[in-house]
């Protein structure tokens, strides 16, 4: 330690290392898997909910797949869906299906209208919650110790004409 005439230890020191250790401590953020605080961007609870819902799907025995969430622009609301066949999706709200039925026959993925984007969307719309602005995150869901579980999927041609349409920001 440095110390003045007086014996003190030098102020002009301790103010340079307590600024140093708040500037560390302010920095750190925690792994990408840690639970985002109330604060966090809208993406980043999307993709962590998205996370989530993969990683409990897995659980129950789900090899193959894509979870989804969107979060509204405020970050106080999270839908989240699974995609599935279309005798299990929840049933698209009417602006969802209007967007979806604007896409070309020509750009239409194979599994139009049962990803989990169309079911996350409607839940929220059907509550009366505005979407505009918001976010959206999505997960693969793989076999256990499958490398690829929980990476991110982007949006297929059907999604990103709903994405555009509600102005959603896509969580990488």
């Amino acid at each position: 330690m440095v110390r003045n005439r007086t014996g003190k230890i030098a102020a002009k020191f301790a103010r340079e290392w307590v600024r140093d250790l708040k500037k560390v401590k302010r920095r750190r953020r925690g792994t990408p898997d840690a639970r985002p605080t109330r604060n966090a961007s809208p993406a980043r609870q999307a993709s962590y909910q998205a996370r989530r819902e993969a990683d409990r799907q897995q659980r129950n025995g789900r090899v193959n797949g894509t979870a989804e969430a969107v979060t509204t622009a405020d970050g106080r609301h999270t839908a989240v869906s699974v995609s599935d066949g279309p005798d299990k999706i929840y049933p698209h709200h009417r602006e969802v299906a209007r967007a979806l039925d604007s896409v070309p026959q020509n750009l239409r993925a194979p599994w139009h209208g049962n990803c989990a984007l169309p079911q996350s969307l409607s839940k929220l719309l059907d509550r009366g919650i505005d979407l505009r602005g918001g976010a959206i995150g999505a997960a693969r869901i793989r076999a256990p110790g499958n490398p690829g579980h929980g990476a991110h999927n982007p949006c297929c041609n059907s999604c990103k004409s709903l994405r555009n349409e509600f102005d959603l920001k896509e969580a990488l």
